[in-house]
């Protein structure tokens, strides 16, 4: 006896599990890039193959929407879906909107409004810009972070799995840390590497007036704090603050009401979601990979990653977040 036929048998049953319920898809990026550690781009060419599938298998709706739909979908009705995008890169205005309005595909929109039509690029590409990208690097990196000092020895440029680690290490240190700590310490990075860390056209953010005109009806924004900290890892105050304030700030861009929120890196913890309820959102999106489940949390929300895949492939992922 062999164990395809129970895998095959799980994966039945979980297409028709998930089939029934609400599913919410979590994009990033839609482009072509060469350097994507994090697998957070979607091919243009892909993404309408994906867009197309999920319209004929699913009734996409507005995130604001999709609970209280969900209450009177008859059960002959097609399944829901929400489209979501996290961060605010400008290939989603330029790449994703695009097909969206072709295929009349509602989707929101969270952006980190801190970064909003500035020349810097989310910190997260500058790290991976310098240890992914850049050849010529000094041997050694010590960064001094919350008073204790951290070395790294920097391996060649050819020896991508060290290089890897390295960028993933860093990374892992730098994302708990306050806002400006980490920002000093990047600039830090900046300068060791030799590299000016200026935003490249192919890795910036939107700016403001992009914004302003992807909220379009079809588009909708919510909000993603002001600079995209791992909240838990910050006090009550701090917490609050980045929340509340990335509403007013995305109602000011976009001239309506935000009722959305996802929380950076999927992290939050109760004190997070009490202070996305008192900054007077309505709903809140994790990274947790299921479907929406009847009774679901409004302010914990799951959502299903997408990669770069075809098709077939997508719609396999989707309907079995299990996969």
């Amino acid at each position: 006896m062999t164990l395809q036929p129970l895998r095959s048998l799980k994966r039945s049953i979980g297409r028709r599990i998930f089939g029934a319920d609400p599913i919410i898809l979590m994009y990033h990026r839609v482009a072509d890039i060469p350097v994507d550690p994090w697998g957070l781009a979607v091919h243009p060419a892909r993404f309408e193959q994906q867009i197309a599938r999920l319209r004929r298998l699913r009734r996409v709706v507005h995130l604001h929407e999709l609970l209280d739909l969900e209450r009177r979908r008859a059960p002959s009705d097609k399944p829901l879906a929400a489209v979501t995008f996290d961060d605010g890169y400008h290939d989603v205005y330029s790449n994703a909107r695009p097909v969206l309005q072709r295929l009349d595909c509602p989707m929101t929109l969270f952006v980190t409004t801190g970064i909003i039509g500035t020349d810097r690029e989310f910190w997260w590409d500058a790290v991976a810009r310098v240890f992914l990208e850049i050849e010529h690097l000094p041997e050694s990196l010590t960064l001094d972070i919350a008073g204790k000092e951290c070395h790294w020895t920097v391996p060649p440029a050819s020896d991508h799995q060290a290089r890897d680690r390295i960028f993933r290490e860093v990374w892992g240190r730098l994302r708990v840390l306050p806002h400006e700590v980490l920002t000093k310490l990047l600039a830090g990075i900046g300068e060791w590497s030799s590299c000016d860390l200026v935003a490249r056209e192919m890795h910036r953010a939107m700016t403001a007036p992009e914004v302003r005109n992807i909220s379009d009806g079809l588009i909708t924004i919510g909000a993603h704090t002001l600079t995209h900290p791992t909240l838990p890892a910050h006090s009550a105050d701090v917490q609050f603050r980045e929340i509340a304030e990335s509403r007013r700030a995305c109602e000011k861009l976009a001239g309506t009401r935000v009722r959305t929120f996802a929380y950076p890196f999927g992290d939050h913890s109760d004190t997070t979601v009490r202070a996305v309820r008192e900054a007077g959102f309505d709903l809140a999106c994790t990274v947790d990979a299921r479907s929406v489940r009847r009774n679901a949390e409004p302010l914990t929300l799951p959502r299903i990653y997408v990669g770069d895949w075809k098709g077939d492939e997508f719609e396999k992922r989707i309907e079995d977040p299990s996969l």
